[in-house]
């Protein structure tokens, strides 16, 4: 569909954005993939990520979007903003990457109809709270009239009840700084006041532990999304149920939570467990409101669908058989043993930890965590992990598998996906890295890898690695422009077990390299 954009532009609007940029990102749980999966566990049958539309509101400078198109080039991709600054930074950006199925438009949400079609996937992140009741009325037409039958909206918004904390140091920072402009200032002086009200206030007291916490969240924002989120004059926050209310009028229906493992109930205590559990289906969207008021939940990510789709809530084990799985998962201890039934620990990147025992499942453990980024087929998984065990096969290993990887899926430690990702490789004698990220580093450490995640590059050196990775070196031609570069050896800085500087490693150019190949591996990074 061809759109034309020389009749959709705002007349002479200026916005805030216009004038302080507002960092493009990724939201992972806002991509086709994740979206068309929690639809498919749910009963839908939702398009095929490799051949969809998408429509973004509130694009930005497409960072969200942009990385969606360079990965599927046979879908459509339609990004609108508000800010022509913001916008057209955006249309640089893929002109640079030269990239034709996906378009950034200067318009204004009102003026988005139904001549722009219909989209299997309509994507609306921090919009809704910081428009107007007439914007946030039109957002809702727009998912109900251009949303493909079987398509899925996400919508996220501050919620409450944790927003109404947010919204009690929100007023006292603009009341501070309501006679001030510029955005240094105005965000240099939000911190100073709340980090002398949050000092001056009593430490023993609840309003006291409300503003330390709100102190360390305004401490640790970016400028920028401290002054546009924070300081803005018309945020406003929303209970969950409000929304699905507002969106029911207008013919549609909750999905559920765009994080699947926010269903997932095993941190709660017994009887907290039990009443939430109690919900039936047709009251799916309270049990989540309730569960907001228990978590003092702050932010919603609502997946939105026609009312008129069949949804079904009860979800069976083996569904974990029809998706891709993924995990960072690596053991703490990697001399542990796997065909034994002793205790064998596993890390995930976040941190997180679980220890196993059962041979099959400490398999398959270290299958995931070896295969990362790529993403394994449950068939794929189950072979992996038996030959790990020597080819060694039970009856029951599939329904073992099974229950693990769907507690495992529930609790959010392994990922899924309907298809699978964007396919990586391991590094050949010519390695080539995603033009996405060696654009990206050109600028930044922050980019983009293969999985709609943003990664950090280590250094400036790392930076000038990724620009080799094009596909037309070889690995020994890296090694010569690397050494001309930083001579023949690296000295790398380490840390011991308690954050302590350590003696720097010392490697050859050619070790450097083949452990950033690794790297850059491992970071989603290597284009196939």
């Amino acid at each position: 569909m061809n759109i034309q954009t020389e009749h959709r532009h705002p007349t002479a609007v200026t916005t805030p954005y216009d004038e302080v940029y507002y960092p493009g990102h990724v939201y992972g749980l806002t991509h086709p993939n994740h979206l068309a999966t929690v639809a498919a566990v749910y009963g839908m049958q939702p398009a095929p990520v490799e051949r969809c539309r998408v429509l973004e509101l509130g694009c930005g400078v497409g960072g969200n979007l942009l990385p969606m198109a360079f990965q599927y080039p046979c879908s459509e991709f339609i990004g609108v903003d508000l800010s022509g600054v913001t916008i057209e930074r955006g249309q640089r950006n893929i002109a640079t990457l030269g990239l034709s199925n996906i378009k950034l438009l200067h318009c204004d949400i009102m003026n988005v109809d139904a001549g722009f079609g219909q989209f299997d996937y309509i994507i609306a992140h921090g919009v809704y709270s910081w428009v107007p009741l007439a914007v946030r009325e039109k957002m809702m037409t727009i998912f109900k009239q251009n949303l493909a039958p079987r398509g899925v909206c996400y919508v996220s918004y501050n919620a409450h009840p944790f927003s109404h904390l947010r919204d009690m140091v929100r007023d006292m920072m603009r009341y501070h700084t309501r006679r001030l402009t510029g955005m240094k200032d105005k965000v240099g002086q939000a911190r100073a006041i709340v980090k002398f009200l949050s000092e001056g206030s009593k430490a023993n007291s609840v309003h006291g532990a409300v503003m330390r916490d709100q102190l360390h969240r305004v401490l640790n924002a970016p400028d920028e999304l401290l002054f546009h989120d924070d300081l803005d004059e018309g945020a406003e926050a929303f209970l969950l149920h409000k929304v699905v209310e507002d969106a029911g009028r207008h013919g549609l229906q909750y999905l559920s939570d765009a994080d699947f493992s926010r269903r997932y109930l095993a941190g709660y205590s017994e009887e907290v467990r039990a009443t939430l559990q109690r919900f039936p289906e047709s009251e799916f969207m309270a049990r989540d409101q309730y569960q907001d008021f228990i978590d003092g939940n702050g932010f919603r990510r609502t997946l939105l669908c026609h009312d008129d789709v069949s949804l079904s809530r009860l979800i069976d084990p083996d569904l974990v058989t029809r998706f891709y799985l993924l995990s960072t998962s690596s053991p703490v201890q990697p001399d542990g043993c796997v065909t034994d039934d002793s205790a064998m620990e596993f890390e995930s990147q976040d941190g997180s930890r679980v220890t196993v025992t059962n041979p099959l499942l400490k398999a398959a453990h270290l299958c995931l965590g070896r295969a990362w980024p790529r993403a394994l087929s449950f068939e794929e998984l189950l072979d992996g992990a038996r030959a790990l065990l020597a080819g060694r096969c039970a009856d029951d290993d599939p329904k073992v598998l099974t229950e693990a990887m769907f507690i495992l899926a529930c609790s959010g430690e392994v990922s899924f996906l309907l298809s699978r990702p964007f396919l990586l490789k391991d590094a050949t004698d010519r390695p080539q890295a995603s033009l996405l990220a060696r654009r990206q580093a050109q600028t930044g450490r922050l980019v983009t890898n293969l999985l709609h995640q943003t990664v950090q590059l280590e250094d400036d050196r790392t930076r000038d690695f990724l620009q080799l990775l094009d596909g037309t070196r070889s690995i020994d031609q890296i090694v010569t422009e690397m050494t001309e570069r930083f001579g023949p050896t690296v000295r790398l800085d380490q840390t011991d077990d308690a954050g302590q500087p350590a003696e720097p490693l010392v490697l050859s150019i050619r070790e450097s390299v083949q452990r950033s190949l690794a790297m850059v591996g491992k970071l989603g990074l290597l284009a196939a």
